[in-house]
This record gives C-alpha cells, sequence and structure tokens, in this order.
C-alpha cells in the first residue's frame, strides 16, 4: 500500500513540533566519517521555508517526480508545502537554515515581489560578484552567530540579515532571467513566465489563451514559443504540469482516485483515469502499483513521468498542495 509522505511542521522527523511565527533554526551540515551515502527521505514542512547551502561534495534533490544531481557549490531554496528529499554522499559540506513562514511573510511584506518570486523550489549554481556564494553562506553564519546570542534586539537583528539575504537571493534570480532574456530575444522569458503561471494555477483553472493573455501575446506566439523552447504545445505543457502533480497524488498519498480526480478538478474519476492513462500508458491504479510494487524505490524500477518543461535542464514541480525553468544559473523546479 502507498504510504502519505510524512509532513513535518518541525524540523525533519520531528511531527509534533508546534513553531512559533518567529522559529528561526541554523545548522551545520558535515562531512561523516562513514562510507555509504545518507540523506532525508521525501517529505513536506508545512509552514517552514528551507534554504540549504551545500559547499562541497556531492548531493542530489529528489523533488518528487524526479532526482537531479546539484552541482556543489549550490544553494536550494524550499518554500513550505513543497515535497523535497536529498540524498548527501559522507563528504558532503554545507548548512541549512529554516524560518518559519509566518516570519519571512512578515519580513519581506514591505516587497512582496519578493515573496511571490521565491514561492517556488529553485536551485542557485551560478552566482555573481556582488551576490557570491562566500558572501550569501557568510549571512548565514550571521545568523547563526546572532540566533546564539545574548545581545539586546536580536530579533531586530536578524530580521535585518534576513533581508538582506533574501534581496541578496532575488538579484540573482533576477540576473539569470536578464542573461535568459538577452540570449533569446524574450523567448526564454515569455516561457519562464508561462511556466511561473503554469505552477501557480490550479489543472483546468486557466485556458492557453488566458496564459497568453497574461503575457500580452497571442496563443498562437505562445505555442511557437513553446514550440521553439521545448519541442511542445503550449498545451502538452499544461497536461504535463497536470500529470505530474497526479503522480505526487498517486504515489505520497493514500487518496483514492476518485479523491485526486476531485481534487485535481476532473469532472469524474472516469474522466481523470482516460486522461491519465493517455499521457502514461497506465491508469492511475496500475502507475500507483507500478510505483509501490518494490517499497525501496530502486531508480530503475520507478515509473516514467512526462519530462519537467523547462529552457535546458528544469525539474519538474514535486510539490504538495502549494505550488512547486532553469537556466545555468538558477533553476526554478
Amino acid at each position: 500500500m502507498p504510504k502519505d509522505i510524512a509532513h513535518y511542521n518541525g524540523l525533519y522527523g520531528d511531527d509534533k513540533a508546534q513553531v512559533s511565527h518567529t522559529y528561526v533554526y541554523s545548522q551545520l551540515i558535515a562531512p561523516r566519517p562513514r562510507t555509504t551515502n545518507w540523506g532525508l527521505k521525501p517529505h513536506v514542512h508545512g509552514n517552514l521555508y528551507q534554504l540549504f547551502f551545500l559547499e562541497a561534495g556531492q548531493a542530489s534533490l529528489d523533488a518528487g517526480a524526479d532526482s537531479e544531481e546539484l552541482i556543489t557549490p549550490c544553494v536550494v531554496l524550499i518554500p513550505a508545502n513543497t515535497v523535497h528529499g536529498f540524498t548527501f554522499s559522507p563528504q558532503v559540506k554545507g548548512r541549512s537554515l529554516t524560518i518559519a513562514e509566518a516570519l519571512l511573510d512578515t519580513i519581506l511584506q514591505v516587497s512582496p515581489s519578493i515573496l511571490i518570486e521565491l514561492n517556488s523550489l529553485y536551485v542557485l549554481t551560478e552566482f555573481t560578484e556582488e551576490e557570491s556564494f562566500a558572501e550569501l553562506l557568510a549571512l548565514e553564519r550571521l545568523i547563526h552567530a546572532e540566533m546564539h546570542s545574548q545581545l539586546p534586539e536580536r530579533q531586530l537583528a536578524l530580521n535585518a540579515y534576513f533581508k538582506l539575504l533574501f534581496v541578496k537571493l532575488f538579484r540573482l534570480l533576477k540576473h539569470q532571467q536578464n542573461k535568459a532574456d538577452g540570449s533569446s530575444n524574450r523567448n526564454l522569458h515569455y516561457f519562464h513566465e508561462f511556466q511561473k503561471s503554469v505552477a501557480r494555477a490550479a489543472p483546468f483553472e486557466k485556458k492557453i489563451s488566458d496564459y497568453a493573455r497574461e503575457l500580452n501575446i497571442t496563443p498562437v506566439h505562445l505555442n511557437r514559443i513553446c514550440q521553439a523552447v521545448k519541442g511542445k504545445s503550449a498545451l502538452e505543457i499544461v497536461n504535463a504540469n497536470t500529470i505530474r502533480r497526479a503522480h505526487n497524488h498517486l504515489v505520497y498519498t493514500s487518496s483514492s482516485i476518485s479523491e485526486i480526480a476531485y481534487t485535481l478538478q476532473f469532472a469524474d474519476s472516469g474522466y481523470f483515469t482516460r486522461f491519465f492513462r493517455k499521457h502514461t500508458g497506465l491508469s492511475p491504479v496500475a502507475y500507483r502499483a507500478r510505483a509501490y510494487r518494490d517499497e525501496t524505490y530502486p531508480a530503475a524500477a520507478r515509473p516514467e513521468v512526462p519530462e519537467p518543461d523547462g529552457p535546458a535542464v528544469s525539474k519538474g514541480s514535486g510539490q504538495a498542495p502549494r505550488h512547486s525553468t532553469s537556466s545555468k544559473s538558477g533553476r526554478r523546479i
């Protein structure tokens, strides 16, 4: 039987935590005296935003339907309600930072554009002189030191450090987008914005004409961009996103087929089954059985899922209810 994906209100493994709206936690990811890999099974934090600063070593990110080998140094941004897991080599080195979503909303309320942009899973692997990996890591260490100090106005200092950190992360993402715009006559920019809109919308909430209208282009132009960047139509990309969401429900929850069909806004379970079989070759029941045939989930036995839709290397949305694309400098997964 499929197992529900673990949901934690606290850190990994802590399902009884009651964190406050000012919760902040920083910890070291240190090399381990062992010969085998270790990691965190896919899980969700319902009210916590996490950042992983990986300095060295090998690591992979499991974002639900896909697994990605990470290139260090890198920074992984994980919003609340986002399915994620990691596999680390014994030599991995870095730090993780966890902050209550409520505190982050309070700190960044003066800049909603940052909140919106960073509300997706990203992997940053390229940095600038102004926003270098070393500088970002130094900010994390300052936050760690401030957390454990007894100095006056500690929360005020923490908020200031967080503002600076997220401004720098936001600038890196904008740098990535500007670089993409300049290299493809805005096609990648349009495609990137289309992907974000698809990821944020409920399945079947919008038509292709609605997505095109948001970009101030025609549906024909949007389809040409999608074909040029990904070799697929806009509708195929939207459908692939729906299949990835269905994958997460089938693999990570015990919900019935009817419940999943309702959640994904299908008219009925029969329509959902026909849609899913058309795009995967398997019924939802058969897909779930195949995915859980071996509870150890060896890579060779994992069912095939439509490839994530993104320029270059972009990983699929592995997200639970909220939301969940790619350039070399920063990948939105």
